[in-house]
């Protein structure tokens, strides 16, 4: 079966809203970000994969309007709780850095989760 992606107006609105009550934040409502749902599961090491954020290729940059994508993947997402939503768009939302010149770029985790998500929400948030 083929993959389809869309656009998620309500993932992007709940983006939004996550950014509107952080701080740290703050940045990235200068950002261009779309974010797409995916309908198939997605898992890396046996580890399920909620969410992705990418940078947009310049290759592309003339299909896609956005520095920046989230893929949601719909199964992996469809039992968490609206806060558990919130908490793993605000991971994604991490993932997006600005430098000091403007550029932007991919932040890695800086442990195996953002220390800030661990200590905001605990380690197993997902669960």
């Amino acid at each position: 079966m083929r993959e389809t992606v869309k656009q998620s107006d309500v993932f992007a609105e709940l983006a939004y809203e996550v950014i509107s009550e952080h701080k740290d934040l703050e940045k990235l409502r200068e950002v261009s970000f779309g974010v797409l749902i995916s309908d198939k599961p997605k898992k890396s090491k046996r580890r399920v994969i909620f969410a992705e954020c990418h940078k947009v290729p310049d290759l592309y940059k003339a299909y896609v309007p956005h520095e920046f994508l989230i893929v949601v993947y719909e199964p992996n997402v469809a039992t968490l709780s609206q806060d558990q939503l919130k908490i793993l768009m605000h991971h994604e939302l991490l993932h997006i850095g600005i430098s000091d010149t403007g550029e932007p770029y991919i932040v890695p985790h800086d442990i195996e989760e953002f220390r800030s998500i661990i200590d905001m929400y605990g380690l197993d948030w997902a669960m």
